[in-house]
Order: C-alpha cells, then structure tokens, then sequence
C-alpha cells in the first residue's frame, strides 16, 4: 500500500528502494588512501513504477506529486514495517498507451521519491 498525503494511490507494479548514506563535511581519504568520516544520516530513494493506469488514476498521482514536500507512507525494507516520511519527487513520466475506449491510457507510469 502507497498512500500519498494520507490518499491511497494506484497499486504499484515495482518499487526499487535504495538507502543513500550522507556523509560528513570531513569525509575523504587520508595519504594512505584511507576512507574517513562519519556517516550523518540514511536517506530512502523509492523508484516507482506502475502498469496500466486510467486517465482518472495518472491524474490523482500527478495532483499528489505536485506540491514541494509530499508525505508518503510506505513499507521500510529496514523495518519491515509501514512508516510515514516526508519526500520530493523527482520528474514523473506518464507513457501514453491508447486514448480508445477501453483500453488502458497509460502504462509505464514512473517515478522517482526522495526523502526529505
């Protein structure tokens, strides 16, 4: 389940999580090549995909994806659990599949989340 300001969204075919580390102003290598520094925090990027999705369906997601910071609740791989976190997102692309009745609109549908 993917709820996006507390609005569930269309069912997600795939979700690619990637935990970026941020690393501290004095990170680098010493003489010795070295790895220093200190790891100040874990950030979660989702990479989201969807299959077919009806014109009403994109629209909903593209309102959602709108605003500046977006609050997300989504299931952690860390925790194994569902969390709420803030995010921004990233350039959503909406590929047309057919406008004949009937027929899905859009199939493809993708985006990328970064939290906050």
């Amino acid at each position: 389940m993917l709820k996006i300001d507390g609005v569930t969204m269309p069912e997600p075919k795939g979700i690619t999580f990637t935990k970026e580390k941020i690393w501290s102003k004095n990170t680098g290598r010493t003489t010795d090549a070295t790895m220093v520094g200190d790891i100040i925090a874990i950030k979660t990027k989702m990479q989201i995909s969807f299959g077919c999705l009806s014109g009403t369906q994109v629209s909903q997601l593209d309102e959602a994806l709108s605003k500046s910071f977006i609050s997300v609740y989504f299931k952690d791989p860390r925790q194994n659990t569902y969390v709420e976190k803030t995010f921004y997102s990233g350039t959503p692309s909406y590929p047309v599949y057919s406008y004949v009745d009937g027929l899905p609109e859009y199939v493809g549908t993708a985006v990328d989340l970064v939290e906050q």
